[in-house]
C-alpha cells in the first residue's frame, strides 16, 4: 500500500470522512522525523494522535490512538496519508533518507538533546568555521528555502481551527485559546525580521490582523486575548513601516489596509490601527493621494457610523501633510455633525480668540445632541463652554455651568472643586450651604456618595450621619465601612440604632451560611461600641428565639464570644 493507490484498501466512507478532516484543516502539529516517521494531532471528537512510518512512497505501518476498530485505518489516518501526500506533490519534499550506522546515531543523539544545547553548539561552530556557517545560511535562511515554502496561510487558518471548543462544523471560539497559539507565529514575525525576511514576516502579520478582524466577533474574547495579538501584530508592522520598507512591500501593507479598512470590527473592538498604518505609509512615500483614495471608499459606507470620526480625523491628517489648507477646512465643514470634528474648529476658533463663533459652535452642537437624544454629548458640549469660560476668565458663568454639570454631569467632584476654587472664600461656607440643599433635592440616590464625600471634605458630620441612615443599607457591598471611621466617635448611639434596626431586617430577609457569617461579623463590630455589649446580648437572644431552626445560623452565632 501506498501514497498513490491507498484508498483501494480503505471503504469509501472512511476515506471520505478522512477527505473532509484534511479539506477542514484538522490535522495539525506535524512532524517528520529520521528514518521517515511522520506524527500528527487530528481534531476529531477529542484530539487524537497519528503515527505513519514510510519508506519513500510506500506505507510501512500507522498507528492512531482513537477508539475505531471496525476497520485497519480510520478516518484519522486517512486525513494525515492525505497531507503527507500533498505535501509531497507541492512541495516536493525529499524524504528518502540514506540509512547509514553514522546517521542512525545522530539521529539518537539529537533525539535526545536539548533546543538549547543544539543551538548553543551550532552557533559556537559557526562562529569558527565559516564554511559551516555559509551552509547554514544556504540551507536554513528563511529566504534560501525556496524549494520548500512554508504556507503561513495555512498554518494560521489552523490556529482558528483547533480546540476543545472545536468540532467538525464550527471554529474553535475561544479567543483565550486562539491567542495562545497565535502567540507562536507572533515570534515566528519577530524572528523572521531579525533575518531580513520582511515579505514573510508582513504575510504572517496580516494574515493574522485579517482572520481576527473578519471573524471577531464570533470569537469568545472576553478578555481581550486575541485583541491584544491583533493590536500586537498592528504595532509590529507600524516599526517595520517606521525602520523603512521597500516600496514594494508599502504596497503590500497598503493594497491590505485597503482590503481590512471597511471592516468595522477593527474600529468598534480596537483591534488595530489601520489608519495610522495609513498614514505612516503615506508619510514615507509622499503618496497622500492613495490613502485619502483608500479613507474615501471608507467613508462612502461609513458616513454616520462609530468610526467615521476617526475615518475624517485620519484624512484631515493626510491632507495636512499634503499641505491643503483649503481641502482641510471642506472636510471639517463638511462633516461638521461629528462631534469630534467639530472640536477641532472650535480649537480652531480659541486659537485665534473668536469666542463668539465659538459659543455659537457650542450651542449649535449642543441642539444637534439634544435632537439625537445624545445626553453624554449635551454634558461634553457643556464641559467645553465651562472651558471657554474659564479661559475668558468669566467666574460668573463659570459658576453657573459648574453648577449645572455638578447636578447633571458625570464627575461631580471635579465641578464641586472648581466652585470651590472660584467662589470666593468668604462666601463659600453660605454658598455651599445654599447649594447642597438644592442639590440634595436634585440629585438621584445613586449619586448621594458624591454629596457624601463633600461631607466628609467640609466636616459636616450631621449631614453625613443623616445620609448614611437614610441611604446605606448592610450587605456585603454596603458602603457603611467608608463612612463609620467619622461616625462611631461623634454618634455611637445614632450608629448602634441604625445597626440594631439594619441587622434585624437583613437576618429576616436572608437565608444561608454566607448571610448568617455577615451577620456575626455585624454583631462583632457593634460589640466595640459604647453600650454595644447590651445591645449584642439582645439581639443574639431575639435571634434564637425566632430563627432556632436555622441549624448554620445558631453555629455561627454560637461562635460570638460576648463578655459581660
Amino acid at each position: 500500500m501506498n501514497l498513490n493507490n491507498f484508498h483501494k484498501y480503505i471503504s469509501s466512507k472512511i476515506y471520505e470522512r478522512g477527505e473532509e478532516y484534511y479539506e477542514d484543516n484538522m490535522v495539525d502539529n506535524v512532524e517528520h522525523a529520521y528514518p521517515d516517521t511522520w506524527t500528527a494531532e487530528v481534531v476529531g471528537s477529542n484530539l487524537y494522535t497519528v503515527e505513519i512510518k514510510m519508506n519513500g512512497d510506500d506505507i510501512v505501518s500507522w498507528d492512531c490512538d482513537c477508539p475505531y476498530d471496525y476497520d485497519d485505518v480510520c478516518k484519522h489516518t486517512v486525513a494525515v496519508l492525505l497531507y503527507i501526500k500533498d505535501i509531497k506533490e507541492r512541495y516536493q519534499v525529499d524524504v528518502e533518507i540514506e540509512h547509514s550506522p553514522q546517521r542512525e546515531q545522530l539521529a539518537e543523539i539529537f533525539k535526545h538533546a536539548k533546543h538549547k544545547e543544539l543551538t548553543s553548539f551550532l552557533c559556537q561552530y559557526a562562529d569558527k568555521h565559516p564554511d559551516f556557517y555559509q551552509a547554514l545560511i544556504s540551507n536554513l535562511h528563511p529566504q534560501k528555502k525556496v524549494d520548500v515554502p512554508v504556507n503561513y496561510v495555512k498554518e494560521i487558518q489552523k490556529c482558528f481551527h483547533k480546540g476543545s471548543l472545536y468540532d467538525r462544523y464550527s471554529h474553535s471560539n475561544g479567543g483565550k485559546e486562539i491567542s495562545y497559539r497565535l502567540d507562536r507565529y507572533i515570534e515566528k514575525a519577530k524572528s523572521l525580521i531579525k533575518l531580513n525576511c520582511e515579505e514573510e514576516a508582513l504575510t504572517v502579520l496580516l494574515y493574522i490582523i485579517k482572520e481576527i478582524g473578519d471573524g471577531y466577533e464570533e470569537y469568545d474574547d472576553y478578555n481581550g486575548d486575541l485583541a491584544c495579538v491583533c493590536q500586537e501584530a498592528s504595532e509590529i508592522i507600524e516599526k517595520m513601516i517606521e525602520s523603512g520598507l521597500p516600496d514594494n512591500l508599502l504596497e503590500v501593507v497598503t493594497n491590505a489596509i485597503n482590503q481590512m479598512i471597511k471592516n468595522n470590527n477593527y474600529d468598534n473592538y480596537s483591534l488595530a490601527d489601520l489608519d495610522g498604518l495609513l498614514l505612516s505609509i503615506s508619510l514615507k512615500t509622499s503618496d497622500f493621494e492613495n490613502g485619502i483614495r483608500i479613507i474615501d471608499e471608507a467613508l462612502e459606507d461609513n458616513f454616520d457610523s462609530f468610526r467615521t470620526s476617526s475615518l475624517v480625523i485620519s484624512k484631515i491628517e493626510l491632507l495636512k501633510n499634503a499641505n491643503k489648507k483649503e481641502d482641510i477646512e471642506k472636510v471639517i465643514s463638511h462633516y461638521l455633525y461629528l462631534p469630534d470634528i467639530r472640536k477641532i474648529k472650535l480649537q480652531e476658533l480659541l486659537s485665534e480668540k473668536q469666542y463668539e463663533e465659538a459659543f455659537a459652535l457650542i450651542d449649535e452642537g449642543i441642539s444637534l445632541a439634544e435632537e439625537k437624544k445624545h445626553p453624554g454629548t449635551v454634558r461634553d458640549w457643556k464641559d467645553e463652554k465651562l472651558s471657554v469660560y474659564k479661559l475668558m476668565d468669566n467666574k460668573k458663568k463659570v459658576i453657573v455651568m459648574a453648577e449645572d454639570l455638578f447636578v447633571n454631569g458625570r464627575e461631580s467632584m471635579k465641578y464641586y472643586h472648581i466652585l470651590k476654587t472660584v467662589v470666593p472664600s468668604e462666601e463659600w461656607v453660605s454658598y455651599l450651604d445654599d447649594f447642597l440643599l438644592k442639590s440634595e433635592s436634585q440629585m438621584r440616590r445613586i449619586e448621594g456618595y458624591v454629596l457624601a464625600q463633600i461631607y466628609i471634605m467640609e466636616e459636616y458630620w450631621d449631614r453625613l450621619m443623616v445620609y448614611v441612615e437614610k441611604n446605606i443599607q448592610l450587605g456585603k457591598y454596603s458602603s457603611l465601612k467608608e463612612y463609620e471611621p467619622y461616625l462611631k466617635s461623634r454618634y455611637p448611639e445614632r450608629m448602634l440604632a441604625f445597626y440594631q434596626l439594619q441587622i434585624i431586617n437583613y437576618a429576616a430577609k436572608n437565608i444561608g451560611r454566607d448571610h448568617y457569617k455577615y451577620v456575626a461579623g455585624v454583631l462583632k463590630t457593634m460589640k466595640e461600641y459604647p453600650s454595644g455589649v447590651e445591645i449584642v446580648s439582645s439581639l443574639l437572644a431575639h435571634f434564637k428565639s425566632v430563627y432556632s431552626k436555622r441549624r448554620a445560623m445558631m453555629e455561627e452565632l454560637g461562635r460570638l464570644k460576648i463578655e459581660k
